[in-house]
Formats: C-alpha cells, sequence, structure tokens
C-alpha cells in the first residue's frame, strides 16, 4: 500500500503530513542560496540565518500567496524536505500526494503546482488537489459532508481566505492581500516612526506574538516587553520598550479591514447560507488567526460565535491527512495526475 502525503505549501511554513503518522515537517518556508548557487540550509535553519547571513548568502522565500514564485527554490526545499522526513520514515518515491491550493487558484495554477511536484526528486504517482478552505474545515473538525454552510476566514502569512464551505466545496469566497507579514511592516512603520527604532521583521513578528491584540487593552490589561533595533538618529544598536496598545493601534487598520471583508461576505451569500453561518458561526484558522481577542471583535462585529480553531496554522495539513486517511472523504479531492500522466 503506497503512503500518502498532504502537503500546504505555505507562504510561510511548509507542512507536510503523512497518513497514519500525523505531521512529520513543519518548518519555514525558506531557503538559503550562497552565491546565487547553491542552497546550503533550508526551514528553521535558514530562517536563522535571515538578517544576519552575509552579502553572499540569500534568505529565499520561494512561495508567494500561497503560489509558488520560485519554481526551482521550491523544488529544492521540497527535496531536501522529503530526504529529511525519508531518514525516519523510508525514502517517499512513487508516493500520493494530497495538496492544498487557495480558493480561487485557476486550472493553469493547479497544473503548474502540480507539475512543479512531479519534477521533484519524490516522483509522486498520483497528485490530487484540494481547495484550502475544505481542508481548513475538516482540518477543524467540522463535518462538511452536511447540507450545511460554514464560514472558515484563514489569515495566513500573505494573504487572508474568507470562504463559505458547504457540501464539501467552497460556495463563495475572497481573498485579501492582508497577512501576518502585512501586520509585521505595519509595526516595523509604527515602531519607527514612534520610537525612531528600525527594528526587522523578526523582531516584529515576535512583537505580534506577543502584544498583538484586536482589542484596546485596558489599563490594568497592558502588557510590555523590551524590543531591540537601531537607533535612527545615532545608529547604534539600542533597546526600547512597547507595550499592547501601542501594536493595537499598529494593527489595528489592517484587522478592520479583515472584518469588514467578513461582514461583506454575507452579500454574496443566499439567505439559506446565511442563516447557516448564524447557527454554526465563524471559524478562524491560519498563524494568524489566534491573534489575541480577534475572536471576540470578530463576534462584536457580525453578532455571530467565532471560534478559533486549535493549531489553526497547520488546519489545511491536518485536514489533508484526514483525507487521506479516510476513505469516504476522498471525493473531496480532485484529480489531476496519475502515474505520471497529465490529464
Amino acid at each position: 500500500m503506497s503512503r500518502t502525503y498532504g502537503i500546504d505549501l505555505g507562504s510561510s511554513t511548509l507542512k507536510i503530513y503523512l497518513a497514519g503518522k500525523g505531521m512529520v515537517y513543519s518548518q519555514k518556508n525558506v531557503l538559503a542560496v550562497i552565491d546565487k548557487k547553491r542552497t546550503i540550509a533550508i526551514g528553521d535553519e535558514a530562517w536563522d540565518m535571515a538578517e544576519k547571513a552575509p552579502a553572499n548568502i540569500e534568505v529565499l522565500q520561494p512561495v508567494r500567496s500561497g503560489v509558488p514564485a520560485q519554481v526551482k527554490n521550491m523544488i529544492s526545499v521540497l527535496d531536501t524536505a522529503f530526504e529529511r522526513i525519508g531518514e525516519e520514515h523510508g525514502k517517499g518515491v512513487g508516493i500520493d500526494i494530497l495538496l492544498a491550493v487557495p480558493t480561487y487558484a485557476t486550472q493553469v495554477e493547479k497544473m503548474a503546482l502540480v507539475k512543479l511536484l512531479d519534477s521533484a526528486a519524490i516522483k509522486p504517482k498520483s497528485v490530487k488537489v484540494v481547495d484550502r478552505p475544505v481542508a481548513d474545515a475538516i482540518g477543524a473538525g467540522i463535518d462538511i459532508k452536511e447540507c450545511f454552510g460554514v464560514m472558515i476566514v484563514n489569515i495566513g502569512a500573505e494573504t487572508t481566505e474568507i470562504s463559505v464551505v458547504s457540501m464539501g466545496g467552497t460556495v463563495t469566497g475572497i481573498m485579501l492581500k492582508i497577512g501576518g507579514n502585512t501586520l509585521d511592516e505595519c509595526i516595523i512603520s509604527a515602531v519607527r516612526l514612534h520610537y525612531n527604532f528600525i527594528i526587522g521583521k523578526k523582531t516584529a513578528e515576535q512583537i505580534k506574538i506577543k502584544l498583538g491584540t484586536a482589542k484596546p487593552p485596558m489599563d490594568d490589561e497592558k502588557i510590555t516587553m523590551k524590543a531591540f533595533g537601531r537607533d535612527v538618529i545615532s545608529g547604534l544598536p539600542g533597546s526600547f520598550t512597547i507595550d499592547s496598545e501601542f501594536v493595537y493601534w499598529a494593527i489595528k487598520e489592517n484587522l478592520d479591514r479583515i472584518t469588514d471583508a467578513v461582514r461583506n461576505m454575507f452579500e454574496h451569500a443566499t439567505p439559506e447560507m446565511s442563516a447557516d453561518i448564524y447557527e454554526s458561526g465563524i471559524y478562524l484558522t491560519g498563524g494568524d488567526g489566534a491573534i489575541k481577542d480577534l475572536d471576540k471583535a470578530l463576534s462584536e462585529a457580525t453578532g455571530l460565535s467565532v471560534t478559533v480553531c486549535d493549531r489553526g496554522a497547520e488546519s489545511a495539513a491536518v485536514g489533508l491527512g484526514k483525507i487521506a486517511e479516510d476513505r469516504t472523504l476522498r471525493f473531496f479531492a480532485e484529480d489531476y495526475m496519475t502515474v505520471g500522466k497529465y490529464e
């Protein structure tokens, strides 16, 4: 019996799920290249080099908005990732693959993703694609086989997908060019403007994770942290103290745009579908779906219950794994390649 892997090519993190084993790979989707020629590291090891490596070493992000922007580099990441997986679980040649794809990926984009996998060293026997909102819903434990609509809000690194899923398919949805990276950039800009400090992407991400909130904190709820960067005036390294209220105002505008988009989604849903969502509520997934009080802010804006999915960053990959492990869920996957022959 061949092995089946679920792959979520996230802009920030590459997740790989092996049916029957669970998550076998979850690391930053980046690679470090020296002299524009040779890959010297991938994943978290490469991410550790970001903003620290000498000029001849570049840390590259091969996926943008859920779609590979650097095919050769993405193949390099996949080859190395499967080499590591193979050391523990056996070589991944001639395997079956389930691939999560963005809601509105075109047929050409889907075929390009499949051909990318076929060009990798794993040489899959078959590749099937699954809409990411469907994989998210299954990974969150939602029974979408029923004729019942649910809303999935996936806040990823570069995009936010807002989708209504019913009977195993995406009924309607939109994609915003707003994600965790957008919030990080807002924090970087606000810190430079207010504190006269330049901070890096890693520091901004740490600030967002620790202090990020979607509701203004009360005075007794404020938390602070010390951050480090370069003083704009002196040009020297230094530190400053930042609090959660400052971060709230820094990211508020973009979180409001997400909230407004969720409200506007009901204009595209039928009355019957809206009634379903009223009962089932909204499910928050994605790495930044867990921002503090985002569920409360969405609930106040829509009047609906909002559930933050456990391990939301991995829900799509977990959903792919469940599809691989449960034959009754296989019809959610669309066949794009069998034994190397494209249809």
